[in-house]
C-alpha cells in the first residue's frame, strides 16, 4: 500500500469508476467484472474508484460490495493505484468493508459523506470520518456528492476533516465547477488533490486540479478521456481543445438517452463488445431499436474520430 505522499503523486489523470455489473438477478457478474477491469487497463486509465455512485456501492449488500472490490483489486494487480468507496449510512459499515479493502490490497478508501440522514450535524459528520480513519488507518479520498448524500461538504468544513484525520488526502467534486475547485485548493493547499467533472479538464488542470473521477462519457469510451489528460499533462492545448469538443458533442448527442437512465451504460458497453447483462442493480426501460442504432453510429463517431487525434507513437504503444 502506497503512502500519502506517493498516492498524491500517482492518484492523477482519469481515475475510472468503475461500473458494477450483474449477472441479471441482482447478482454481481464477477467474471465479467475481471474483464472489465482489463479493458480499462487496456484503455490506459491512471486509477480506478471503485464502488461509488457509477460502482454501485450504495446498491449492493456489504458481502457484494466486497466481492466486487476484491475482483478489481486482485485483476488490477498494483497495475494502477485502486481507491475502494465504503461510505455507508453509518460508520460500521464503512469500518467493516474499509478493513476489507485493507485486506485486499486497496491503496485507498474513499469515503462519501454519511447519506439519508442528511439533516446530521457537523460533529457527527466529523465522528464519522476519524471512526472510520482510527479503525481502518488507510489513505483516504472525500466523496463530496451533495445530490446523494443530501449536503455538501464545503471548504471550511473539509479542511476540519482534514485537521481531524490527516490521511485525507483527496477529495472529488461530483458536481464541482472550475471557481469551487479553486476555493477548495485556496483552503486546503496545492498539495491537496482535487478531482471534478471531465468537462472541465483544461481549465480545470491549468489551476491545480489532479484530474477527474470521470462519469459521463469515458465510463464507455474511457481512451477519450486518457488522451485528453495527457494531451494536456503534454501541453499540446490544440489537440486537448479538440479532444474537450468531441467529448462535449457526443453528450450533446447522447441527450435522447436520458430517458433510460444508468441503462444506458449497458448498451454502451454492449456496443464496445463486451456482454454486460446487467446494469444498474434495478430494472431500467429497455432501448428501442432506433435509439440503439442512434448509439452505435454516435460511437463509430467518436472512436473514429478520437482516433484521427491520435498521434501515431500513441497507436504504437497501445498495439504493443
Amino acid at each position: 500500500m502506497a503512502g500519502l505522499n506517493e498516492l498524491r503523486k500517482t492518484v492523477r489523470g482519469l481515475i475510472a469508476p468503475i461500473p458494477a455489473v450483474f449477472d441479471g438477478k441482482g447478482e454481481p457478474d464477477l467474471p465479467m467484472m475481471e474483464k472489465l477491469t482489463d479493458w480499462y487497463l487496456d484503455a490506459g486509465i491512471h486509477a480506478f474508484f471503485i464502488l461509488g455512485s457509477q460502482g454501485q456501492g450504495p446498491a449492493c449488500r456489504i458481502d457484494q460490495r466486497k466481492a466486487i472490490a476484491e475482483t478489481v483489486v486482485r485483476r488490477a494487480n498494483k497495475r494502477v493505484p485502486c481507491i475502494v468507496q465504503v461510505g455507508a449510512v453509518e460508520p460500521y459499515t464503512s469500518i467493516e468493508l474499509g478493513l476489507h479493502a485493507k485486506q485486499i490490497g486497496a491503496d485507498a478508501i474513499g469515503v462519501v459523506g454519511p447519506y439519508y440522514y442528511s439533516d446530521r450535524n457537523e460533529w457527527e459528520l466529523l465522528e464519522n470520518y476519524k471512526m472510520v480513519d482510527k479503525a481502518v488507518d488507510l489513505p483516504m479520498l472525500l466523496y463530496n456528492n451533495p445530490e446523494y448524500s443530501g449536503y455538501p461538504i464545503p471548504p471550511a468544513m473539509m479542511a476540519k476533516i482534514r485537521e481531524a484525520v490527516p490521511n485525507v488526502f483527496a477529495a472529488k467534486l461530483a458536481m464541482g465547477s472550475v471557481d469551487q475547485a479553486v476555493n477548495y485548493l485556496r483552503t486546503m493547499s496545492r498539495e491537496f488533490n482535487i478531482f471534478i467533472p471531465i468537462t472541465q479538464m483544461i481549465p480545470g488542470m491549468q489551476v491545480g486540479v489532479a484530474g477527474s473521477i470521470a462519469a459521463g462519457v469515458p465510463v464507455t469510451v474511457p481512451e477519450s478521456g486518457v488522451a485528453l489528460i495527457e494531451a494536456i499533462w503534454a501541453k499540446d492545448f490544440e489537440r486537448a481543445q479538440k479532444i474537450q469538443v468531441l467529448l462535449l458533442e457526443h453528450g450533446e448527442r447522447m441527450a435522447p438517452m436520458k430517458q433510460y437512465g444508468r441503462g444506458v451504460t449497458t448498451q454502451g458497453l454492449r456496443i464496445r463488445g463486451l456482454n454486460v447483462k446487467e446494469y444498474p442493480r434495478w430494472p431500467t426501460k429497455p432501448m428501442s431499436a432506433e435509439h440503439i442504432k442512434l448509439y452505435e453510429e454516435n460511437m463509430k463517431r467518436i472512436l473514429d474520430e478520437l482516433a484521427a487525434l491520435t498521434p501515431a507513437a500513441d497507436k504504437k504503444r497501445k498495439a504493443v
